[in-house]
């Protein structure tokens, strides 16, 4: 209610302020650009009003104004023009394309704005014109492929799913390696449910020098998010829709109900008497066609913006609801942003920011084996000779009263006759899961004039999260929920909600000076921040529900337990940063934070983050300054320091018990350590800016390296099941960062192309106790995939390589790494690197009066995937449903072929048989959009457009879709592996986007 009253009472203030105008006039002109050709699409408005008209195709406009009025011209990507009326009645205005001057534009920074011809470090900008056709959940969505550096992986095509996003590599092995954002100040590491439809553009802070002044989780690099202003003496409504239709981007193909007989009897007889039971006479399940289908995404945003001189105002509304491919995974999201920038004095600002998030998923288990419940992997290992219901049986088994036994009843799955654990998928697919969240990210903050070159600025922010996640598997349909129907121990019925409650706190005061000289330009920043975390968990769970139970409610339990959890972190930081600017041609910058973290002992609670940098503007000085081609040259370095400790729980230093609220035992819960302290990060860059021909060639070249050291590493004592904490190790990141932009049309026909690659190389260069780490074991071998040693990449796979298979028994053999004359586990050794050797992306955008066409590509070369999907699908060692690979396994004496025979045990091993190139290159959206105007409508533009996502990749990889993830996490270490990932889709969307 208050929020409509206050865009009626916007529009009523500028609707009244027509009143009292002078005569109008009949003013007509053209718009052109510097080459002297029509700009279509110019909006023209009468200063101080909302009356206004636009530029057709030939350039040409008119409208009615008073004669002492000024019109405003106004068109993205030129410098605006006020152009006084007095008495004319013929105005012919020249707009400046805004790209020729790098002097004005305005990149995002720490605590601040700087020109971008002033900056010392590494930051990349993403504008929002390049992703807002394009159908996107997420922020790393629209950072992906344009921007250096960042290397952002879609884990998941599930609607709702997490990104990884990582800058200039891994730095932390048990810390978080994703970046921090800053949402209009506000400070989060959660970016899920920002609306991409309310944002300006972001900055990537990269390297040290950039993100030392963060302090705490600054060695993950830094992004900083702008969104939409009001805007003032202008009112602009807009509304913006799409439909979006997805299908699965490739299948993986299993082998058909022939085949797969002809398997089994190969691997145990008794499993084709089994399948050739009279009961499935005639059943053939294509379980892929089964749960997949046509996904649905409709995306609707309206949005207004508009004020005085004195204030100015951004409303806006947002609704997405994305249907998966895979039923019944879904997700809602509602968003409403407020923004108010208000001058209450000469002397005082306010700026106020709101945000409300509201989204609800249900969301299905991938990234699983099928034991685990993985639905994906089940669609996969399914024998097609099974119905999807008990009544589709041709044979309905019963019990001695005569009712049907379980598995036959009507509404109960089929189970599963080799192993009646592993539900067929549909039946995986019926389990609940669902997560409603509700979030509100919000700031004030106030400019304080103090002196005419002294600003002080206190913000308070704040981003309050409750996750609210409901199971349940009921007790009738499936195995897993009534867990034996006649047992009287039976679970019959599961269910949980879990309640998690993270409310996020941080005061500021920074004080701004900046003093001029004849030449030079001194700017000081000085700041303070109070951080506060408080999480509080609240968690139920039952089993033993009534047959007709189809929803979870913990009183309707026969067995209960309860779980409480809360705890708080707090940090205090000291910060600063100073900017000598010496005749635009020799730029110093330096700064440092100290912060206290509340998880660490006193004698280590503080850790000190400097950094300094510098750059020299070689184009300005006198014998380059006659040189035209040359634009702009700069050379750029700097070196800096960062912590991390986001791995770190609450009260790490201290010994903690935990009490059951239920029974009021006491266990032991955590195992302290007062020694821990800081990550830090150390990071050197050395860059260069050229721009040539008025910068229509801008080039952009990064060198690093960074080097993390005290690692937090976690270690099990003997008879514990706690983790013990302890710093120890080292980790190398060195890399290259190319971009080139260019505009290489600007005429009638315009056209602009971006390019960007980046090189890492990471490198373990030291562990701790433990000089060998295994993550992430594969429960169908038995075995890790990883293992971290020093001097391999973080995340490598390990296992055995693979020689040949036996040509005259068909037994899989592998390599004597070692030399001993045989293999043992001693011969496992490195078998892949999941990091990729580099990625790029490329866009190129095109424009011819009111049409538009653009293009994203994006690539990642030399990283390896281990396929565990294919892994489950190739070895042939039970029941389970197999690839067509296996078409080719061995099967006579003399056969040469790469493929093992069945249920060869020498097989069930982690190899490099599994271990694949994940190198792709994807043409990910392409965008075709006509703009025009509706007068008689009163609507200044209206672009229509159809974009088409995943369109096409190139890859040698075997599996769904080479950007998986089934271990991911924020981590980041366990990348690459694919295990049942959800698959990703290929969209087709249909919008508009309308301004009136």
């Amino acid at each position: 209610m208050k929020l409509s009253k206050l865009l009626i009472f916007c529009f009523l203030s500028v609707l009244f302020s027509v009143y009292g105008q002078a005569q109008d006039v009949s003013i007509k002109g053209k718009v052109i650009d510097e080459s002297g050709l029509p700009i279509p699409g110019v909006i023209i408005l009468i200063k101080g009003t909302t009356k206004g008209a636009s530029s057709d195709f030939d350039g040409n406009f008119e409208i009615k104004a008073a004669s002492n009025g000024t019109l405003v011209f106004s068109y993205l990507g030129y410098t605006s023009v006020q152009e006084p009326i007095n008495g004319r009645t013929n105005i012919n205005v020249k707009l400046r394309a805004e790209t020729q001057s790098l002097q004005e534009v305005i990149v995002n920074v720490g605590y601040g704005t700087q020109k971008k011809k002033n900056l010392t470090n590494a930051v990349s900008t993403v504008k929002s014109d390049v992703f807002e056709n394009r159908p996107i959940l997420s922020v790393a969505q629209a950072i992906q492929g344009n921007a250096a550096g960042v290397n952002v992986v879609q884990t998941s095509g599930k609607p709702g799913a997490s990104f990884d996003v990582r800058i200039r590599g891994l730095s932390s092995i048990n810390s978080e390696n994703s970046p921090l954002y800053v949402v209009d100040g506000i400070q989060t590491k959660d970016i899920s449910g920002i609306n991409t439809e309310d944002i300006v553009d972001l900055s990537i802070l990269k390297d040290a020098t950039a993100t030392a002044i963060y302090g705490v989780n600054g060695s993950s690099g830094v992004v900083v998010i702008t969104t939409k202003k009001g805007k003032s003496n202008k009112n602009d409504f807009q509304f913006s829709s799409y439909l979006g239709l997805s299908k699965a981007v490739s299948n993986v193909d299993v082998l058909n109900l022939t085949d797969y007989k002809t398997l089994i009897n190969e691997i145990n007889p008794s499993y084709l008497t089994t399948a050739n039971d009279a009961k499935y006479a005639g059943i053939n399940t294509n379980w892929q066609d089964e749960i997949l289908r046509t996904g649905i995404d409709q995306n609707y945003n309206f949005s207004y913006a508009g004020g005085t001189d004195k204030v100015k105002f951004y409303g806006a509304l947002g609704y997405q609801v994305v249907e998966g491919i895979i039923n019944p995974s879904k997700y809602n999201r509602f968003s409403g942003k407020i923004n108010m920038n208000a001058t209450l004095t000469s002397w005082l600002k306010a700026d106020v920011s709101m945000n409300v998030i509201q989204s609800d998923g249900s969301y299905i288990s991938d990234n699983n084996s099928v034991g685990q419940g993985g639905a994906v992997m089940s669609a996969l290992v399914t024998p097609s000779f099974l119905p999807i219901w008990g009544s589709q049986l041709n044979i309905r088994e019963t019990n001695t009263d005569g009712s049907y036994k379980d598995g036959y009843k009507d509404g109960q799955y089929a189970e599963n006759p080799y192993q009646s654990g592993w539900e067929n998928p549909v039946s995986l697919l019926s389990r609940k899961n669902t997560t409603a969240v509700n979030r509100y990210l919000s700031s004030v903050s106030f400019d304080v004039n103090i002196l005419s070159n002294l600003v002080w600025k206190p913000m308070v922010s704040f981003d309050l999260t409750r996750s609210n996640n409901v199971q349940f598997v009921d007790p009738y349909s499936n195995v897993w929920g009534r867990n034996g129907d006649d047992n009287p121990d039976s679970d019959k019925g599961r269910g949980s909600n879990t309640v998690d409650n993270n409310n996020n706190w941080n005061f500021e005061n920074t004080l701004n000076y900046t003093l001029k000289f004849d030449d030079s330009e001194l700017n000081v920043l000085g700041g303070m921040s109070m951080q506060k975390n408080n999480y509080t968990k609240e968690a139920n769970s039952g089993t033993g529900f009534s047959v007709d139970q189809t929803s979870y409610d913990i009183n309707a339990a026969e067995n209960k337990s309860f779980e409480s959890r809360e705890n708080e972190v707090r940090s205090l930081s000291y910060f600063g940063r100073a900017t000598y600017n010496i005749k635009n041609k020799y730029i110093l910058n330096g700064v440092f934070r100290e912060s206290g973290a509340s998880q660490l002992a006193s004698n280590h609670k503080w850790g000190f983050f400097p950094a300094v940098s510098a750059a020299w503007i070689v184009s300005n000085e006198n014998f380059l300054k006659d040189v035209s081609t040359i634009s702009e040259l700069k050379l750029r370095g700097g070196w800096g320091k960062t912590g991390n400790l986001s791995g770190l729980p609450a009260y790490s230093s201290f010994d903690l018990n935990y009490t059951n609220p239920l029974t009021n035992a006491t266990t032991l819960d955590q195992i302290g350590n007062p020694d821990l302290k800081w990550e830090t990060t150390t990071d050197i860059n050395l860059g260069v800016d050229l721009g040539l021909f008025e910068n229509r060639i801008r080039f952009v070249a990064d060198l690093y390296k960074k080097n993390t050291k005290d690692l937090l590493q976690i270690i099990y004592f003997p008879g514990f099941t706690e983790p013990y904490y302890y710093n120890a190790g080292e980790i190398d990141n060195k890399g290259l960062e190319l971009g080139l932009n260019t505009r290489n049309f600007t005429g009638d026909f315009k056209w602009n192309s971006s390019f960007n690659i980046s090189f890492n190389d990471n490198k373990v260069v030291k562990l701790g106790l433990l000089k060998k780490l295994p993550f992430q074991n594969l429960t169908s071998v038995g075995e890790s995939v990883i293992l971290l040693t020093e001097g391999s990449a973080l995340g490598s796979f390990y296992g055995y390589k693979v020689d040949k298979v036996d040509s005259t028994t068909g037994t899989l053999l592998y390599k004597d790494i070692n030399g001993d004359g045989k293999v043992t586990t001693d011969d496992r050794t490195n078998i892949g690197n999941p990091n990729p050797k580099y990625t790029f992306g490329f866009s190129n955008d095109f424009s011819y009066k009111g049409f538009s066409l653009d293009a994203l590509i994006t690539g990642s070369q030399g990283g390896d995937v281990f396929n565990a999907s294919r892994m489950d699908l190739t070895l042939m060692n039970n029941y389970n449903n197999q690839s067509t690979e296996v078409i080719n396994r061995w099967t006579t004496p003399g056969q040469i072929t790469d493929v093992p025979k069945a249920n060869d045990s020498n097989a069930l091993h982690v190899s490099d048989r599994f271990v694949e190139d994940g190198s792709y290159i994807r043409l990910k959206a392409v965008t075709l959009g006509y703009q025009f105007k509706l007068e008689k409508l009163k609507l200044n533009s209206i672009k229509v457009y159809v974009t088409g996502q995943n369109l096409y990749t190139i890859t040698n990889y075997k599996g769904f879709d080479p950007e998986v993830g089934a271990f991911n996490n924020a981590t980041g270490i366990g990348q690459g592996i694919d295990l049942g990932t959800y698959p990703q889709v290929k969209t087709f969307v249909f919008g508009l986007k309308a301004n009136f």
